[in-house]
């Protein structure tokens, strides 16, 4: 029996692997992933990796896509823990998307930033970035019913709450904000804007 057949089993490699790779990206940024060294880190034979990527960029785009799903999670994790009718707990999402972007700042560009991979004919990734966006409108439409957030285009909404999340997200991990700032500070007030904007 190989080592790889001892240590993993009905599909276990493979979430090792895209594990193993998003630590591997949190090093070194894109150029420090390699299936190679994927393989080694883990202990497997160099052709492990290959038996569920078929090469560097398909595992990346796993790795993307994985992105996508733990940040929807943690999204869905706010919501879940505040009634629908407390319009307070949509302003915590924006919030948690930002901590995660800067809790993973390597994963993040990899979905979002200079280093990430286009989605337009990447399917798996597309699905997961659009399923996290569909989530975003879903609750828009939700507070719209309740009369808590003005009766206009849901995806409109979107996209003004996505970018100023995405935005102070992409300023604070490039370091293009002052390291004196109140972050959590800013954080908030910025989900507040954004929230205060949306009221009827």
């Amino acid at each position: 029996m190989t080592n790889d057949a001892k240590t993993y089993h009905h599909g276990n490699l493979r979430a090792a692997l895209l594990d193993e790779a998003a630590a591997m990206l949190a090093e070194g940024g894109i150029a420090g992933v390699t299936m190679r060294g994927l393989g080694e880190r883990l202990g497997v034979s160099r052709a492990a990796p290959y038996r569920h990527f078929a090469d560097k960029t398909e595992l990346l785009v796993a790795v993307a896509a994985a992105g996508f799903r733990r940040l929807e999670e943690r999204v869905q994790a706010v919501a879940a823990g505040a009634p629908p009718s407390d319009l307070e707990r949509f302003r915590r999402m924006g919030e948690e998307y930002v901590r995660f972007a800067l809790e993973n700042p390597a994963h993040y560009r990899l979905m979002y930033g200079n280093e990430a991979l286009s989605r337009r004919d990447l399917p798996e990734l597309r699905e997961a970035g659009n399923a996290l966006y569909e989530r975003l409108v879903d609750e828009i439409q939700t507070y719209q019913r309740s009369g808590a957030i003005k009766p206009q285009d849901p995806r409109a909404h979107a996209y003004v709450a996505w970018s100023a999340v995405h935005g102070l997200a992409s300023l604070l991990i490039e370091g293009q904000i002052l390291a004196d700032v109140d972050i959590d500070g800013l954080i908030r007030q910025t989900t507040r804007t954004v929230l205060d904007g949306m009221r009827p």
